[in-house]
């Protein structure tokens, strides 16, 4: 009896737990995208100048190194880097004591030979001495003559001198040091005649020439370009990268420098590219993208790379098609938002 009562109250149970209601979910609102008023455009594809561009580095048109000729000690050294001299200027001076003591003797061993050679010419004239006398007489005189103006240049050379209007640009020595034969003293060079040298591919020479007017942008000094002349390129490359070296001289321009960085900006035709408005680019770091409308009319955010600006576009390279729908101002954009916009 006991036994069926507990097996009734487990039935009972389980019934009262199998009947036991769930609680009721809320339906869930479907999510409504942003809708947002813009202006909409569309990825154009233009005829475009093809463009080169070639790095190179700025040079001096003229320079020198000055170099002693004389073994001697520095003297006086009158300039430093950045000292502004002119032609014929006194940069160097060398102690010419020894050397002028060497002068003084052979212009004394050449007053004396010129004063033999005459005594010789009297006494042959008077029969005294005979042809051969004459003759070796005056053979001495010339090389005393030729010892004495040997003695005089060495001289010349200690006294070093600015050979054009320019700057000194770098001191290889300092006063009291010795200066030995073909050692440099100083660099120098014009900085008004200066030109950018750069190696150009064999594919692209045959867009140069010899005298053309080709622009050239200097980092240093911002976005202008500068004229530059195609003054030399030479005939003979490098056979390890094909390339060749083209020398393009620049006006002068305040602020241009030898050793800056420059880029030689060839044209090589025409060409088709992608490009879009300048607002329509959003930049995010490093990144850059366009607010692209789908068919469904829905803003994505799409990456792209960017090649250069043209006018008031600016050149895709990669991310998109010619034809795609795009924001017109990407500041409007919102990601996932419905676009109700006008076509530009």
């Amino acid at each position: 009896m006991h036994r069926f009562v507990v097996a009734v109250m487990m039935v009972a149970s389980i019934t009262a737990c199998n009947s036991r209601e769930e609680p009721v979910q809320p339906a869930r609102t479907p999510t409504v995208p942003a809708s947002i008023q813009a202006v909409v455009t569309e990825v154009q594809t233009v005829q475009v100048p093809l463009r080169v561009e070639v790095t190179g580095q700025i040079t001096a048109l003229v320079q020198a190194t000055l170099s002693s000729q004389v073994q001697s000690t520095v003297d006086k050294l009158l300039v430093r880097e950045g000292t502004a001299v002119k032609k014929g200027q006194t940069l160097v001076v060398l102690d010419s004591r020894d050397l002028r003591e060497e002068l003084a003797r052979a212009q004394a061993e050449a007053e004396n030979a010129r004063a033999h050679l005459a005594r010789m010419k009297q006494l042959y004239g008077e029969d005294a001495v005979s042809k051969q006398e004459q003759e070796n007489a005056d053979r001495t005189f010339k090389v005393a003559e030729a010892s004495r103006r040997a003695a005089l240049t060495k001289v010349s050379y200690t006294v070093v001198t600015a050979p054009f209007d320019g700057v000194i640009t770098e001191k290889k020595i300092e006063a009291g040091e010795i200066a030995s034969p073909g050692q440099p003293l100083l660099k120098m060079e014009d900085p008004q005649r200066l030109r950018l040298e750069a190696t150009v591919a064999e594919g692209d020479l045959q867009a140069l020439s010899r005298g053309a007017t080709i622009p050239v942008m200097i980092d240093a000094l911002g976005s202008k370009t500068l004229p530059g002349m195609v003054a030399q390129i030479l005939p003979t490359g490098d056979p390890a990268t094909h390339t060749f070296l083209v020398k393009v001289e620049l006006p002068p321009t305040p602020g241009l420098k030898t050793g800056m960085f420059g880029r030689m900006l060839v044209d090589k035709g025409t060409g088709q590219t992608l490009v879009v408005p300048r607002a329509a680019v959003i930049e995010r770091g490093e990144l850059t993208g366009l607010y692209i409308v789908g068919p469904d009319s829905l803003a994505r955010l799409r990456w792209v790379k960017l090649g250069r600006t043209v006018g008031e576009s600016i050149e895709i390279l990669s991310g998109v098609t010619a034809g795609e729908r795009l924001l017109a101002d990407a500041s409007t954009g919102i990601e996932g938002a419905r676009i109700e916009g006008v076509m530009r």
